[in-house]
């Protein structure tokens, strides 16, 4: 439910608004100026924790095919994928497009063989420890839709957006909500959760029980392309919310620029990729905070984007009406609005309630943030 609001608001204010630091541009314009600033001062931890989130990923399912110490394998993904983002977009596209390719077949090794070893037995009871932990679980598995809030981001860099965003994102949700749904439920179909819960690298060791030791394999590489996928997508946009911060004056100057031969905002992707490095030293198995607090920061400016998309009408009335998908203001659009604004309440009082820490150091990084930008 969340992914699908944060799809309709993003979809709508990129087919009217298509700009370079989407996110930044629309808060800011059409609420106020501090809260769009809120956005780029808040984008370096997300992004760091988005960074070692899958870093620990990636070595976890390496350590599946072979024991090496975790240390070289988190420092040589930072490394790759800092390289790749210092040279260009086009480099990246060519590269995700491989890694999507590959994720989606592994996943397909998975699910298909995967349905027909499920056990019924294993899907009840449906809240083995209650209701409790079913909060927490929601916004730590919003991991997987961030990139639908991050598309926005590239708005000059996207031939034809008016059309390609809203077509991108609508039909992008349908799929991944598909592929996912079907994920989960053979993972949990063909291996008791408890088992799940104590297993590093579950769905590789999960696909032992009904494939050869060379699909285990294929599918346990799959890993590697989900967090590649993801990493690669959130420095390259994160990089140009920054740059675009810095144009304002708001963030320091020298973060604008942009390398002469490669045509990357390097100055910025070096902020967000660098202090990775430094952090992983400690942060190395907190991957639910981790989670959570990444899908805490999005949620929050999902909250902000309910209240952009319902001033959208009014501050910019002809993009609205030039949208290619434009929503009805009395209808579709105040549904989407509350509708987004509710859940993102309920989603902070949840976590709030489960794991207070990751609330609370966002609260206090805004109050950072609005020292900073007083002064």
């Amino acid at each position: 439910v969340p992914a699908f609001l944060s799809v309709l608001y993003n979809a709508q204010l990129g087919s009217a608004m298509p700009v370079a630091g989407g996110l930044y541009v629309y808060i800011s314009r059409l609420i106020a100026p501090f809260w769009g600033f809120l956005v780029p001062f808040a984008l370096p931890i997300v992004t760091w924790a988005t960074l070692l989130f899958a870093a620990i990923g990636f070595a976890e399912y390496v350590r599946f095919f072979v024991e090496v110490p975790v240390a070289p394998l988190i420092y040589g993904f930072l490394t790759f994928v800092l390289l790749v983002n210092l040279l260009g977009i086009k480099t990246v596209a060519r590269a995700q497009i491989l890694f999507v390719v590959m994720l989606f077949a592994s996943l397909g090794a998975f699910v298909v063989p995967g349905i027909f070893a499920v056990e019924a037995a294993n899907y009840t009871p449906a809240f083995p420890n209650g209701l409790s932990p079913l909060g927490l679980a929601v916004v730590a598995l919003y991991y997987p839709y961030l990139g639908f809030g991050l598309l926005t981001e590239l708005g000059e860099e996207i031939e034809n957006p008016g059309k390609t965003i809203p077509l991108a994102l609508i039909s992008g949700v349908v799929v991944v909500a598909l592929v996912y749904l079907l994920f989960v439920s053979v993972l949990v179909g063909v291996m008791p959760w408890r088992q799940l819960g104590e297993t590093e690298a579950a769905v590789a060791v999960a696909s032992q029980q009904f494939l050869p030791w060379w699909g285990s394999a294929f599918v346990a590489s799959g890993a590697f392309f989900a967090v590649l996928t993801t990493v690669n997508t959130t420095l390259l946009v994160s990089s140009r919310t920054v740059m675009r911060a810095a144009r304002d004056g708001i963030l320091p100057e020298r973060l604008s620029e942009v390398h002469p031969r490669f045509g990357t905002p390097y100055a910025s992707v070096l902020l967000l990729g660098v202090p990775p490095f430094f952090l992983a030293v400690f942060i190395r198995t907190e991957v639910v905070g981790l989670s959570v607090f990444i899908a805490l920061a999005t949620l929050t400016a999902m909250f902000f984007s309910a209240i952009a998309l319902w001033n959208l009408p009014v501050e910019f009335p002809e993009h609205y009406e030039n949208a290619t998908l434009r929503l009805r203001r009395y209808r579709g659009l105040l549904f989407a609005v509350v509708a987004g604004m509710l859940v993102s309440a309920a989603i902070w009082v949840v976590t709030l309630i489960q794991l207070p820490l990751a609330g609370l150091f966002l609260v206090g990084w805004f109050g950072l943030g609005y020292a900073y930008y007083r002064y």
